[in-house]
């Protein structure tokens, strides 16, 4: 396809200027086009241009940010703002919609996925969760459970039984 204005010559001129890389693990390519600081790819062709544009061939796109998102859900590493959207877009869910399986407020959503307020540790559960379940991943199923079991764990009370006393005067008290 032609860019307007743009005749066959000066696209092949274009073209021969793009210089040729190979992303190795020395030297992987960053791949910022993923939403994410940490994401680097091994194993690409990339080119760069004399002004500093950068255009990678990468191949199975939609294999890779299936991969990306799992790692995400596996990881034992805190979840930043910026992966809680890389997985809510990764489900294809509007913000306001997300908002409901995390059970907070859009505007508390906004300020997680820009950085402006941390996540809590029920929150991050829940988005890992989410998409565990959401996404009908083949064995994150599993690591669903998994979850669901860690955040029961964290909910049951630090007794193991309610003793509670009528008084007197017919009102309920704990238990000396």
């Amino acid at each position: 396809m032609e860019t307007p204005g743009m005749t066959p010559q000066n696209l092949s001129e274009r073209f021969a200027n793009l210089t040729e890389h190979f992303a190795t693990e020395k030297k992987p390519f960053h791949f910022v086009d993923s939403g994410l600081d940490n994401v680097f790819l091994v194993g690409i062709k990339y080119f760069t241009s004399p002004d500093g544009r950068v255009v990678a061939e990468i191949p199975a796109l939609k294999q890779l940010m299936r991969l990306i998102a799992r790692d995400l859900v596996l990881s034992k590493s805190d979840l930043t703002g910026a992966e809680v959207r890389f997985l809510r877009k990764r489900l294809g869910k509007k913000a306001t919609e997300y908002c409901k399986y995390l059970g907070l407020e859009p505007e508390t959503l906004s300020r997680i996925e820009n950085g402006k307020q941390s996540i809590s540790s029920a929150t991050e559960k829940l988005a890992r969760l989410s998409y565990a379940i959401l996404s009908e991943e083949p064995g994150l199923v599993d690591h669903a459970r998994t979850i669901l079991q860690s955040m029961l764990d964290e909910l049951k009370p630090t007794k193991e039984k309610i003793v509670l006393e009528i008084r007197d005067d017919n009102e309920w008290r704990e238990a000396a």
